[in-house]
C-alpha cells in the first residue's frame, strides 16, 4: 500500500511498527503484497511501499517522540502538514493529524 493511516493509543506507535517505518526505502525489494515476503517478514521492510503516512494522535508527547524518530531515521520521511483539531469542545484535548511523505518507487517527482 502507498498510504498507511495509523491511530495509535496515547502511548504512541508500537516499537515494531515504528522500527519498520524507520527503515530506509529499498528500491530493490519486491512489493510487500507478495505472499513470499509476508511469510518471511523478519528480513524485509513491511513498510517499504508506504510513501504517505497519516498519523492521527491523541497523545502529543508520544507524537513528538515518534515524529522525532521518524525524522531522524534514514527513511526519508518529511512532514508535509500538521493540524490540530478540537473534537471535544470545552475540553483541552486536541487530536493532531500529521501527514508525512517520502520518496518511493511509486511516487513521481512532481508529487514530492
Amino acid at each position: 500500500a502507498d498510504v498507511l493511516i495509523v491511530d495509535p493509543p496515547r502511548k504512541g506507535l508500537d516499537d515494531e511498527v515504528l522500527n519498520q517505518l524507520c527503515k530506509p526505502h529499498d528500491a530493490d525489494q519486491d512489493y510487500v503484497e507478495n505472499k513470499v515476503m509476508l511469510r518471511n517478514n523478519r528480513q524485509h521492510n513491511l513498510a517499504n511501499d508506504v510513501t504517505t503516512l497519516i498519523y492521527v494522535s491523541c497523545g502529543f508527547d508520544a507524537l513528538a517522540r515518534d515524529t522525532d524518530k521518524l525524522l531522524k531515521a534514514n527513511a526519508g520521511w518529511k512532514i508535509k502538514s500538521a493540524t490540530g483539531y478540537v473534537l471535544f469542545p470545552g475540553s483541552n484535548h486536541v487530536e493532531t493529524v500529521v501527514i508525512f511523505k517520502r520518496r518511493g518507487r511509486r511516487m513521481m517527482m512532481e508529487d514530492w
